[in-house]
């Protein structure tokens, strides 16, 4: 394999292009620089480019980067010769909204540039790197995009004219066409200049609104591999409720495959959500060992209990669509949980992020402590048979049903099990305010029914002792 470089230029600089040839570690690269001080669009250029290129492999960019990575034509080339991809780029969304602006939602933007100016450098990341793995795109930005002919359907519209949104509508016409288009980030690419909307700008956008109107909004989702297991290993079922969340759910899902632990399936419940962007994108998922499960909106302890329902694991791990574990978690879970028949829940400490940020330390398992308040987070493993033996969540409740649930394994003689490692990462909404909001009477007022519904307070009319701000059940090291 081989490379061609294409790129348009006002004027040629023989400097950028002695810097292709230096940096790219291919010793047969072809560069075709075009000067172009405005006779033609960039895509006539550019398909210019694509029938004089001699190479299969083809890099567009602009003559305004820099290239920082080492090697980086060579680490291209083994992308695509290990992959099916017809369009590869180092920044990109796996979402297309209906206006045209890929930037929208930044859950769903990837990859990563640098930016430098006469005053300063900073990065522009998208999503943390992830080593030289592909992720799956809608699209790639011109700045630095690479095809391989033989895999690309279509060449450049050239009823597309300026410099803008040029690169789009290659990349959504290939796509609709089947052409796999994704995301690199083993590649790093300076940009010497900052891109900027204008009048050409917005009208180049309304124009590719109005073409895609009947086909956008576009999404690819998380397309994963089959999860390889050893034999022998118990199955564990990740439930994972879904209601609205649809920005924050690769993210989940990401951490659940990069798990240590592979004997996994997957229990999606979307909780009748409402979003579109995140009913289309439970539609669009592509992931193996997975069920997705629609249903009208019944509450969290519903969605649970209907995926452990339909779920097949010996062992459960309820997981929110916005938190995340670690790769060890289900790992070191299942190497207690499976010492003794009665351990349910598995439960560790927990990293806080989002509005309140810190690692909060768990208390070891004790009656008397989960009596006095919730310690135990609610992603924490328990074995079918012990969900079973209290027929699972109780859908009534409105809150801390987890807490309800650890409180009747208890009195089945459960025992929890902590992991003394923060192993789960929990976010906090913008939405969901502080410590003391929660420190009031209605928190007390909760603990205080659930005790009573199991029958450990004897006098109804004792007040419940339990509070967020005073309770000795966990330690919260803040690192805001």
């Amino acid at each position: 394999m081989s490379l061609s470089v294409i790129f348009s230029s006002k004027k040629i600089n023989k400097d950028f292009i002695k810097l292709i040839e230096s940096t790219s570690g291919v010793h047969k690269i072809e560069v075709l620089p075009y000067e172009n001080p405005g006779k033609y669009s960039l895509t006539e250029v550019y398909n210019m480019g694509l029938k004089e290129a001699k190479n299969d492999i083809v890099l567009f960019c602009h003559d305004d980067i820099r290239f920082d990575t080492k090697n980086w034509g060579r680490k291209l080339l083994k992308h695509f010769q290990k992959s099916d991809y017809g369009i590869l780029g180092v920044a990109g969304c796996r979402y297309l909204p209906k206006s045209g602006k890929w930037w929208e939602i930044p859950s769903e933007m990837m990859g990563q540039v640098y930016h430098e100016n006469e005053e300063k450098r900073w990065l522009s990341t998208y999503n943390p790197k992830f080593g030289n793995n592909i992720l799956p795109s809608v699209l790639v930005d011109g700045l630095f995009f690479a095809i391989s002919k033989k895999n690309i359907s279509r060449n450049f519209d050239e009823d597309v004219r300026g410099f803008h949104f040029y690169d789009l509508n290659f990349c959504v016409q290939n796509f609709l066409d089947g052409v796999k288009v994704g995301v690199i980030s083993d590649i790093d690419i300076t940009h010497l200049s900052i891109g900027q909307t204008n009048e050409e700008w917005e009208r180049n956008r309304i124009i590719f609104s109005e073409k895609y109107e009947k086909t956008l909004p576009l999404m690819v989702s998380l397309v994963m591999p089959e999860l390889k297991f050893k034999k022998n290993s118990p199955l564990v079922s990740i439930i994972v409720p879904v209601y609205n969340y649809g920005k924050t759910l690769d993210r989940a899902l990401l951490s659940v495959f990069n798990q240590t632990y592979k004997n996994l399936e997957i229990i999606i419940i979307d909780d009748g959500s409402t979003d579109e962007f995140t009913i289309l994108k439970l539609k669009n998922l592509n992931i193996p060992n997975t069920k997705i499960i629609f249903q009208e909106n019944g509450g969290p302890s519903k969605a649970r209990n209907e995926g452990v329902k339909i779920s097949t694991g010996e062992y459960i791990l309820p997981l929110d669509s916005d938190d995340l574990i670690h790769p060890t978690y289900v790992d070191q879970c299942i190497k207690l949980i499976t010492q003794n028949k009665n351990y349910s829940p598995i439960y560790c400490d927990t990293v806080h992020e989002g509005q309140m940020r810190g690692v909060e330390k768990r208390p070891e398992w004790s009656k008397e402590r989960l009596i006095n308040g919730p310690f135990i987070v609610n992603c924490s493993m328990f074995s079918r048979e012990a969900f079973d033996s209290i027929e699972g969540y109780d859908e009534n409740l409105k809150g801390w049903e987890d807490y309800d649930m650890w409180l009747r394994m208890m009195q089945k003689g459960y025992v929890g099990k902590r992991i003394p490692h923060p192993l789960f990462i929990y976010f906090h909404h913008e939405s969901e305010g502080t410590v003391s909001t929660i420190a009031n009477q209605d928190t007390q007022s909760l603990h205080q029914k659930i005790l009573i519904k199991n029958k450990l307070i004897d006098d109804p009319t004792k007040k419940s002792i339990y509070n967020p701000l005073t309770n000795n059940n966990t330690s919260f090291n803040s690192f805001v």
